[in-house]
């Protein structure tokens, strides 16, 4: 190879210099002291975007005596920047160019850019057109592309009530309202999509990824150093998928968590054109999505295996180059080009190692590319996020084999560094290697469906935009009349700083959830530097690698319930029953495909959800709604659409609120005997008891093929059912349920109680969606519409007030549907829902569950914040409420049966003769008969749950003299400056030689948090300082 070098670079021959004549030399030496006209500068892309958005309005500042020298460039700059709007400086002689060269080069601060949203295009082109004008054509043409796509996604988000001042002060990182109201956009697109694409048992469209691909807002990426073209600084691509932080953890990315249709839509489009020398779906964790650039020659250094890649849009150029024979023994920049093979990535799919040598010829027009890969050491990345990431299309391989794809690309045998060597010595040279490209032939019944789809969504757009702009001032004056149209809710921030022409017919926002809550999905680390969790129930892996969106239109990904963490009795505990239903949800996901549930969706629309939903009181829609929270990362999203739609379309929604409460919300369970034998009716299986209930009814469901109604049994029907449950009545569900798998499954679990969501969430989600929407009155005729806000802290307030209220409400009414949602129905507000709902003697309260532990640091820390403190001895027995009105005595246990007939009659006669008044008392009964009180929630009927513990202490004592069957909680206040870790644990040994089980700390200030767990009571057990 050497040798060769050194014959292939000759040095060149010295040639003799020859005498021009004299005449021809001064004319040389004369053209050589004429000065080449300088270069024409080129203006960032970054420069067109900012400057497409400015007016002769807008209000400028120049730095003074920026430019320098005896120039009349200089001259001019002195008498222009004199001015304070763009206007003015074109008037005192700034060219337009001057304009784009001055901002380019920070000689211009734009002191105030206020975004202006017009009536109609042709209004923003005239008002832009005057200004442009100044400008030569090419870069007149720029700004003005750049100016009609702005106002498309500012018209959109005026049109869905986003106020755009309080929408740019909430943005984080370099994501602006633009960019946000364009990925939702694309990513209600792409829902779109997948739902016609499963009803009409087609593929997915390369049209239809590309009109999401040209909606799709791309950030500016840096990081991609080497990637960069020359001269550039920074390109146009997104990750979908799993990422690596700087910290080696693996995460999901927020595009694919905040946008998760278009990831699916991806993956679905690949899934669909698998080649024929796969046996099973193209293995990968990632998506890389590119715009507008050339990649310079590159190697990819952290993908696992191989890769595919494909191009959309309308250019000419733009092929992969690949160096396939590349071992990496030289520097990718030392890879000679004849040995690279050229793959026009338009035509079809194409298979490549990124990890070998690899770069984009140059090209004109519109380019898009996406790439499927896999990143290093894919296979550690935690369950819960590969669950998440399956869900959304992916196939990720358990381990690093990644199956026969890798046996496609054999491995590289390196290059000789001179391609010369056959010529100069009649050397054979090696056959290049194989690549594989699998070309696509259009298909023209696919591509008609799709553009006739595509064509419909975008014309009911732009009839709901103009039909917003249009009736704004109108309906500013008089109240919204009619339903929500297509575009309503479409992008979750309807009800965000609504000015008074923003009050008609509002879009509704997808379901919003505080900022302050306890949970939230995965995130990367926020630029405030403050870390949350997202997840479902496990702490998730932080991000020091991108910064943390805080969406406007995405509080819905925040977490659901102040009260998430609740105890046993609220969150079905993790048993093997309930990882069977988890298997069971699992196996129906890969049953019916990728579920694509309208009420997953953060951009939720009731209105258009209508167009494929099933029947609104359908158990058949429920149990869409049950999987869609089963698989999302939080359940309280697509229960909160739910009820949203509902409230839309019910015509007794009362009926059916109380219904879905009492199906969802209810503790009763049937045995799993009386399932087996129902499951054995309906489909003649067997089921062993050693076999999950749910996985054989669903089995029994896919081998049925007798024919069975179209009519799906309505909620009331299974909750009449399970009233007075019995295998005939049962089975009878199940066989009119016929086939649809998905509500056989959910039937069961409900009736076995492991659907997975508690009833805190269940409750968070109705206050969530009356948070959201005024209901209908039917006597007025007026229908569920948006409910408004002047400011989106006064939403946020509200949907922590509603979720709160309507929680405490439903314990302290004993569960009791009916008066709950009748109030909710009159209207009521958070506030009102306390006088509404309030506890009465007679009723049953639902219990507030204390948290127990033996953990003293834990308890300690999380009862540091409260200032007094009550330790109480810790009674074991069954938590009562004993009811006494008018000398009548009741006696609740937990589950809400009345004792007093079988408690012996001295009991009850000792009971009575120590209550002296009209009260409710919480109190244990001990295993030797004896009743200790612990709270007075009611007094001479007032409540007193809102009160803090100090004086509903004050009112037990007033309520209850004690005697030998009922006494009184021994308690002693303590400061927590005292409880050390040591002193607590002293006390812990004390107690266990006094017999006790241990003592509880309440916080004195704190309120009765009626069926909920306390964060302000802890029961402390011995067993901590034994240890």
């Amino acid at each position: 190879a050497t040798l060769a070098r050194a014959v292939l670079r000759p040095r060149p021959l010295a040639s003799p210099r020859l005498e021009a004549p004299r005449a021809f030399s001064r004319a040389a030496r004369n053209k050589k002291k004429k000065k080449s006209a300088p270069a024409a500068m080129v203006f960032d892309d970054a420069t067109f975007d900012s400057v497409a958005k400015w007016t002769e309005k807008t209000q400028i500042k120049y730095v003074p005596h920026a430019k320098k020298g005896n120039t009349k460039s200089a001259e001019r700059y002195e008498q222009y920047s004199q001015a304070r709007t763009v206007g003015e400086a074109l008037r005192l002689g700034s060219k337009a160019e001057d304009l784009l060269h001055d901002y380019q080069r920070k000689f211009i601060e734009v002191k105030r850019l206020k975004v202006e949203v017009f009536d109609s295009i042709e209004d923003q082109r005239q008002t832009h057109e005057s200004f442009f004008s100044h400008f030569p054509p090419a870069s007149a043409a720029a700004l003005r592309a750049r100016s009609d796509k702005t106002f498309k996604a500012l018209t959109l988000a005026q049109a869905l009530g986003v106020d755009l001042q309080d929408a740019q002060k909430l943005r984080e990182g370099n994501e602006t309202l633009e960019m946000t109201v364009g990925r939702l956009l694309a990513d209600r697109t792409a829902q779109v999509v997948l739902e016609a694409v499963e009803k009409d048992g087609r593929r997915v469209t390369d049209c239809e990824v590309l009109s999401v691909l040209r909606l799709w807002m791309f950030k500016k990426n840096e990081t991609r150093q080497n990637v960069l073209p020359e001269g550039q600084q920074w390109v146009h691509s997104d990750t979908f998928g799993l990422i690596r932080s700087r910290t080696g953890q693996y995460m999901v990315t927020n595009a694919t968590r905040e946008y998760p249709h278009v990831t699916q839509l991806l993956n679905t489009w690949l899934r669909d054109r698998r080649p024929p020398q796969l046996d099973e779906d193209f293995p990968c964790s990632s998506i890389s999505l590119n715009s507008g650039y050339a990649a310079k020659r590159h190697r990819d250094g952290n993908n696992e295996g191989p890769s595919m890649i494909r191009g959309f849009g309308d250019y000419s150029g733009g092929q992969l180059a690949y160096w396939p024979d590349d071992d990496k023994s030289c520097p990718v920049e030392n890879l000679v080009h004849e040995d690279r093979i050229p793959m026009d990535i338009s035509k079809g799919l194409v298979l490549f190692d990124g990890n070998r040598g690899h770069e984009v010829d140059s090209f004109e027009g519109e380019r898009f590319s996406v790439v499927w890969f896999s990143l290093g050491k894919f296979w550690k990345v935690q369950q819960e996020e590969r669950d998440f990431l399956t869900h959304c299309g992916f196939t990720i391989p358990e381990g690093p084999d990644m199956g026969p794809i890798s046996k496609l690309l054999p491995p590289p045998r390196g290059y000789t560094k001179c391609q010369s060597l056959g010529k100069m010595f009649g050397l054979k040279s090696a056959d290049k290697a194989k690549v594989w490209q699998w070309p696509e032939e259009p298909n023209r019944e696919e591509d008609k469906a799709a553009a006739k789809l595509l064509s419909a969504f975008n014309q009911q757009m732009e009839t709901q935009v103009r039909g917003r702009r249009r009736g704004g001032v109108a309906a500013a004056t008089a109240e919204p009349k009619g339903k929500p149209g297509p575009l309503a809710a479409a992008f979750g921030q309807a009800s965000l700083g609504q000015t008074s022409a923003d009050v008609g017919d509002e879009a509704e926002a997808s379901p919003a959830t505080p900022a302050n809550m306890k949970d939230s999905t995965m995130a990367d680390q926020a630029m405030s530097g403050e870390k949350r969790k997202r997840g479902r129930t496990q702490k998730r892996a932080v991000d020091a690698e991108e910064p943390e969106q805080k969406r406007v239109a995405h509080k819905a990904l925040e977490p659901t319930s102040a009260e998430e963490a609740t105890s046993s009795a609220e969150e079905p505990s993790c048993t093997a029953a309930d990882a069977a239903a988890a298997e069971v949800a699992s196996k129906l996901r890969a049953t019916n495909g990728p579920e694509a549930s309208n009420f997953s969706s953060l951009i939720f629309n009731p209105e258009l959800a209508a167009r494929t939903a099933a029947p609104v009181e359908s158990f058949s829609l429920l149990a869409e709604a049950l999987q869609a929270a089963a698989n999302h990362p939080h359940p309280a999203v697509p229960l909160t659409n739910y009820f949203r739609f509902i409230a839309h379309h019910s015509a007794s929604l009362e009926t059916q609120l109380c219904d879905v409460l009492e199906l969802l919300a209810s503790a009763t369970q049937v045995s799993s005997t009386m399932l087996r034998s129902a499951v054995k009716e309906a489909f003649g299986v067997t089921v062993p008891e050693s076999d999950d209930v749910a996985s054989a009814a669903l089995r029994g469901c896919q081998q049925r093929t007798q024919a069975v109604s179209s009519q799906s049994p309505s909620v009331a029907a299974v909750v009449g059912m399970r009233a007075s449950p019995s295998a005939k009545r049962i089975g009878d569900l199940l066989i009119a349920l016929g086939s649809e798998g998905r509500s056989v499954v959910y039937l069961v679990l409900l009736l076995q109680g492991l659907t997975r969501v508690s009833r805190s969430t269940v409750l968070s989600a109705l206050g969530h969606a009356f948070a959201l929407i005024q209901p209908p009155c039917p006597q007025d005729g007026r229908v569920a519409q948006q409910r408004i806000y002047k400011s989106v802290e006064a939403r946020h307030a509200t949907m922590v007030a509603m979720e709160r209220s309507i929680t405490l409400a439903f314990g302290e009414v004993g569960g009791s549907s009916k008066q709950l949602v009748a109030a909710l129905l009159r209207g009521c507000h958070a506030s009102q829902l306390f006088a509404e709902c309030s506890p009465r003697c007679g009723t049953p309260i639902l219990p507030m569950n204390i948290q127990k532990s033996d953990d003293v640091e834990l308890v300690l820390a999380k009862m540091a914040s409260s200032a007094a403190v009550t330790m109480e001895p810790r009674h074991v027995g069954q938590v009562v409420q004993i009811h006494s009105k008018d000398n009548s005595l009741e006696i609740y246990g937990s589950d809400h049966r009345n004792l007093v007939g079988s408690l012996d009659k001295s009991q009850v006669k000792a009971v009575r003769s120590a209550v002296k008044t009209d009260c409710v008392i919480e109190a244990v009964l001990e295993e030797n008969g004896n009743f200790v009180a612990v709270d007075c929630l009611v007094l001479n009927g007032e409540p007193l749950t809102r009160e803090s513990l100090r004086n509903r202490k004050a009112a037990m004592n007033k309520a209850v003299v004690p005697n030998g069957c009922l006494g009184v909680v021994r308690s002693e206040d303590v400061s927590m400056s005292d409880m050390t870790p040591e002193t607590v644990k002293e006390l812990l040994k004390e107690a266990d030689s006094q017999s006790w089980s241990g003592f509880v700390l309440k916080s004195l200030p704190s309120e009765y948090e009626a069926g909920t767990t306390s964060t302000a009571c802890f029961s402390l057990m011995p067993s901590d300082a034994e240890a």
